[in-house]
């Protein structure tokens, strides 16, 4: 990897009282993404509303997650050469046209597209804040700046289902995303608030004269859709092989075809460079990964809870909310270990934690256990994605150039809507193999507790960067 071509030290920072009120604001922002969890209280009033068999409430998640990881690399890559703070208002902008519009869809095909358009601007949005947040402060204070944004994040994936709940009852199914306008207006009125250039990153020089990589960007997109297009199409009872073969096919070698471009460009939306590292790859996959096997509480739970629950729509998102609640225990935790503890440590920890939660949900849904005890494993497996995400984000961001702060932010965004965008395809395919959300939750508790241990024994035997 090469070595970055800015010094965090020879910039000034905002004063103490300055660079809290910024990092408030860029919290408020960066909360559009994961107050997305309202969504998935909806899925059971969504179904109904629009008499959908329940394979087809996947289209909600693609749609969004889709759009949001192709724009929010590519919004990332243009936040580090025209500035983070301008991608981050242009973003927030956009999200509170886009949060309203989603609304006031008329149809379900009609949602699926404005979830598209909702996607793209909360992408463009998360892109840049994680590198805002960490540039308001020197490098020793990164992983108590990224602990605490991981933190409020996971607060509000954690107040999302149970406000999820309330705003359905209030609103129906429009309300949970009516809500999120508002709080994207906010936040743009008060970007004054945000230095110019935090750390004096995000608009050199070098790189903002330079081409735009436009055919980079395009192709991310292209192949991103090629491929979990052909991925969903698969898991329909009467998917049409040669539909489903040739998108897969495309996907493949749109991938092939994009990494060798990006290898190529002067400019990529992405260096293909740091990939070579298996250290770097192997952090990479593990996030999708992880992501892909704990989003099965968010996606089957809510069917368990709200038969459970009966009427009760705000019990269900409460109860769900622990699997959140305990994301924000976790990344809190992640915090104070990280003076002593490596971030490879820490992932694996989480790894480990969050494989044991889904482990135990599966237990206790094959038990026939009350409803409430699943609140145990929900716990289980949200603290081990809090400790996993703050080390993984550590990493990441240690192990690009500081000038590449806003590709390394929007790789943690794009790695987890990856691994949401795999498991909302690959848990139904796997629940339509199980037929049960039991032995689902155990499948998915075992392969994740293999890659922990794998995880593990590679980062022991790697040599150290």
């Amino acid at each position: 990897m090469r070595p970055s071509s800015l010094s965090e030290s020879v910039h000034p920072y905002p004063s103490p009282k300055r660079q809290r009120l910024a990092l408030a604001v860029v919290c408020l922002g960066s909360l559009l993404s994961p107050l997305d969890t309202t969504v998935n209280t909806a899925f059971p009033v969504i179904t109904a509303a629009f008499s959908l068999p329940l394979r087809d409430i996947q289209w909600v998640v693609i749609a969004y997650v889709l759009a949001m990881s192709s724009f929010a690399l590519i919004f990332g890559h243009l936040g580090d050469r025209m500035g983070h703070r301008r991608i981050f208002a242009m973003g927030l902008a956009a999200c509170v046209l886009a949060h309203a519009a989603v609304a006031l869809a008329p149809d379900f095909p009609s949602l699926v597209a404005m979830r598209a358009v909702q996607g793209a601007a909360a992408g463009m949005a998360v892109s840049c804040a994680p590198a805002i947040a960490t540039l308001l402060y020197p490098a020793a204070d990164k992983a108590r700046v990224l602990a605490l944004y991981i933190a409020v994040g996971n607060v509000a994936m954690a107040a999302g289902p149970w406000l999820g709940g309330l705003l359905l009852q209030a609103f129906g199914w429009p309300g949970v995303f009516w809500f999120r306008a508002p709080l994207a207006l906010a936040a743009l009125l008060l970007l004054p608030c945000l230095p110019k250039r935090p750390g004096g990153v995000g608009s050199s020089s070098s790189t903002s004269t330079a081409r735009f990589d436009w055919a980079g960007a395009v192709g991310l997109s292209a192949l991103l859709s090629s491929m979990m297009l052909g991925l969903a199409e698969l898991t329909r009872p009467d998917a049409n092989l040669w539909i489903t073969l040739t998108l897969l096919a495309g996907g493949v070698v749109g991938t092939f075809l994009w990494v060798r471009h990006e290898s190529r460009a002067a400019q990529p939306v992405l260096r293909m460079a740091p990939f070579r590292s298996a250290r770097f790859s192997g952090t990479q996959a593990a996030s999708v990964l992880v992501n892909l096997a704990c989003f099965a509480n968010l996606l089957l739970l809510p069917y368990e809870l709200t038969r459970a629950a009966g009427a009760s729509l705000a019990s269900a998102g409460l109860m769900l909310s622990m699997y959140p609640g305990g994301s924000v225990l976790g990344s809190l935790v992640a915090g104070r270990l990280a003076a002593r503890w490596s971030s490879s440590q820490l992932m694996t920890l989480g790894g480990l934690g969050a494989a044991a939660g889904l482990l135990l949900t599966g237990g206790l849904l094959s038990a026939g256990s009350p409803t409430a005890a699943l609140s145990l494993g929900m716990l289980a497996s949200g603290l081990g994605l809090g400790l996993f995400q703050v080390g993984y984000m550590e990493a990441t961001t240690s192990m690009l150039p500081i000038d590449e702060r806003g590709v390394a932010g929007s790789l943690v965004s794009v790695t987890r809507l990856l691994g949401i965008l795999l498991g909302a395809t690959g848990i139904h395919w796997l629940q339509g193999l199980t037929q049960n959300h039991a032995s689902t939750f155990q499948v998915l508790g075992i392969g994740l507790l293999v890659l922990a241990m794998l995880f593990a024994l590679g980062n022991r035997q790697a040599t150290p960067p």
